[in-house]
């Protein structure tokens, strides 16, 4: 793999960036780009097409983030992750020895991660155990498919919101949004992927429009026509809909 030009696929939701990756990368020499996504499906296809040795990989995107890519390869290229702020993540790639890079970066910073990488190619089975760890590490408790954090936008950041911060995901004028405690974000799932994805031990479809997190269940309460209301424990005591049909099964989780 030392002599061999490193097939790089780029990984990011911002043109600017893959622009100013794909400029660096071309500056170190070595390098091969096959191509570049600006979201997990678009990357899944590119991958598919051009099985790159590594992806240069954007942690926090609209809808799934670059764990959820990489949960869904089968095999899976080498990884290096950037991120703005996630230093959460940057503590699992540190115990884990797998590499990222801190926006923005530097050409030399680069370079060593390239570096690495090629040093890491040369012993696949390693490799391949190295990126299961850190996707345990990052998906606690979970296991593979399970949404633990979710990316939103906050003005022209972009911000991680961890799973069990979110009170319950709601629909409103077709844009899904979860909400916490303090606000409303969107994001760019169905109602429909969330249930798929979100732990079921915690999180409950109680409505066609609504999914709430149980922890933070205080009580159910009955409405008008069969239907009920479930209120929880934030300062608002926000109450969602239950659906009749929802009722009963829910009225039994939580000991009704």
């Amino acid at each position: 793999m030392s002599d061999a030009l490193l097939r790089v696929l780029i990984v990011d939701d911002e043109p600017l960036a893959r622009a100013r990756a794909r400029r660096l990368l071309g500056e170190l020499g070595g390098v091969a780009v096959v191509g570049e996504a600006g979201s997990a499906p678009e990357a899944r296809e590119r991958v598919a097409a051009s099985r790159p040795d590594l992806l240069l990989l954007d942690i926090q995107m609209p809808g799934e983030d670059g764990f959820a890519l990489l949960e869904s390869l089968a095999p899976r290229p080498a990884v290096v992750f950037v991120t703005a702020f996630d230093h959460y993540a940057v503590r699992a790639f540190e115990a884990n020895a797998t590499d990222y890079l801190l926006k923005p970066f530097r050409r030399e910073r680069l370079a060593e991660s390239l570096e690495r990488v090629r040093r890491e190619l040369a012993h696949p089975e390693a490799l391949s155990q190295r990126l299961a760890e850190l996707l345990a590490s990052v998906r606690p408790g979970g296991g593979p498919g399970v949404l633990e954090r979710l990316t939103v936008r906050l003005g022209t950041r972009q911000l991680i919101l961890k799973a069990d911060e979110v009170l319950w995901f709601g629909a409103e004028d077709k844009l899904v949004f979860a909400a916490t405690a303090s606000a409303r974000h969107y994001v760019n799932f169905t109602l429909d992927q969330l249930e798929r994805r979100l732990d079921p031990r915690r999180f409950a479809r109680v409505h066609r429009g609504a999914i709430a997190n149980l922890d933070h269940a205080a009580a159910l309460r009955p409405a008008f026509a069969g239907t009920w209301r479930l209120q929880l424990d934030d300062p608002a005591r926000t109450e969602i809909p239950v659906s009749r049909k929802r009722a009963r099964p829910l009225r039994e989780r939580l000991g009704n």
